[in-house]
């Protein structure tokens, strides 16, 4: 069976934020192949028989603008059911919440494997430094310690000076380091105090008038686009890149506005460190800022990077092809992989990052971590063994080898 390295899962924000979930991943849960914030498609039933090596656990201390910029009708349901749960949610200390997340995946690691009668399955196994993963047994499964957005470091506080706020982010990131965080990606949905964000609203063919046009999905939630560019001096862009490059914590650019990104490629390149996109599509097929230019293919590349192309064609395919086009989703993966090695001229830079357990509409041929053997067999007949285990497994490892010291 082949292994396989996920750039970018979420089984702590289920864990965490769906509190009738034990905190283990034996959860019996929906994990069907329609898109459902409760579903939990990264429980053990799923990944027990699936190729999962190495998870990267994305933890997302969800901010509070996106809770507070949710349908009024998904409020109401929130307020009438758990008003007192619901309320928490929306004042809670973003650095506290990352804290708990981080501790509801350990010892869900120690629960887990409590249920796992040896030789009957898996274990699961936090990794908190990079000769974790080559220690790890046959019969375990490696999770990564990573977070999406910095904004649970904090923003400037009144009266606060550029240098307390730096010098405290400075200790933040030393303690997250010790503890075992491995990659940040460095912008999400709304404002932090490090990198601007672009809109991550997902766009949609819709026929109006007998007219096809290309809408925004911004019916359950709306996203904010950053109004600053790197530079801006009230941000700490460079500062941030700098010291997590000097720590060794992988930066991620998913999320983050193009013309940052191409400021992280030049300081990346002058520290000799990799990056990634590690949930993502491609410009050339569907373009759109969220997803990687060509340049930026051959850019990660030379740094030796990663991109991990995620399981949604929302971000695969451009909305006009997708309204005419079936609704599978591995054919589509794999013609970017295709597309990407010719373009690259080998398949160092190519990845997975499924997004599983994130605000993603997922393929329905491949839902679920049990399903992925199926990417595997189709790429049989367009790539060698030895190709499928670098775009699955090694190329990941590389990444985190020379990026997560």
């Amino acid at each position: 069976m082949n292994r396989l390295f996920d750039l970018h899962a979420h089984p702590s924000l289920k864990m965490h934020y769906l509190p009738w979930l034990t905190p283990t991943l034996h959860a019996l849960v929906y994990s069907g192949n329609h898109f459902n914030p409760l579903s939990f498609r990264t429980r053990y039933a799923n990944i027990r028989h699936s190729p999962y090596k190495v998870i990267v656990n994305a933890h997302y201390a969800i901010e509070h603008a996106f809770l507070k910029d949710f349908h009024w009708l998904f409020k109401g349901f929130a307020w009438l059911t758990g008003a007192t749960y619901y309320g928490w949610l929306r004042t809670a200390d973003p650095w506290k919440t990352l804290d708990r997340m981080m501790r509801t995946l350990e010892s869900s690691a120690v629960a887990t494997n409590r249920h796992v009668r040896k030789g009957k399955g898996p274990r699961v196994r936090i990794c908190r430094r990079f000769a974790d993963i080559a220690d790890l047994e046959e019969d375990e499964i490696g999770i990564i310690h990573a977070i999406e957005s910095p904004h649970c470091l904090g923003f400037p506080k009144k009266g606060q000076s550029r240098d307390e706020f730096w010098n405290q982010t400075k200790d933040r990131l030393r303690q997250l380091k010790e503890r075992g965080v491995a990659m940040i990606t460095l912008a999400h949905f709304y404002d932090n105090a490090f990198c601007p964000q672009i809109d991550s609203i997902e766009l949609l063919p819709k026929m109006r008038s007998g007219k096809l046009e290309v809408v925004r999905d911004a019916g359950l939630f709306q996203m904010k686009r950053a109004e600053w560019k790197w530079g801006d001096p009230n941000h700490y862009c460079e500062e941030i890149v700098r010291e997590m490059f000097r720590l060794g914590i992988v930066p991620d650019l998913s999320h983050v506005q193009e013309h940052a990104r191409m400021k992280i490629y030049d300081i990346a390149e002058e520290c000799g460190r990799p990056v990634t996109m590690s949930h993502v599509g491609l410009r050339h097929f569907f373009d759109n800022e969220y997803n990687a230019t060509d340049e930026e293919l051959l850019r990660i590349r030379k740094l030796g990077g990663v991109v991990g192309l995620i399981l949604s064609k929302r971000w695969l395919v451009d909305p006009i092809d997708r309204y005419y086009a079936g609704g599978d989703g591995i054919p589509d993966l794999i013609e970017d992989m295709r597309y990407m090695r010719d373009l690259t001229g080998d398949v160092e830079v190519i990845g997975i990052g499924t997004d599983f357990d994130g605000m993603t509409h997922p393929f329905p041929d491949c839902f679920k971590p049990n399903h992925l053997g199926r990417i595997a067999h189709a790429m049989s007949k367009h790539f060698t063994d030895d190709e499928i285990d670098r775009i699955f497994f090694r190329n990941a490892v590389r990444l985190f080898e020379n990026g997560w010291d």
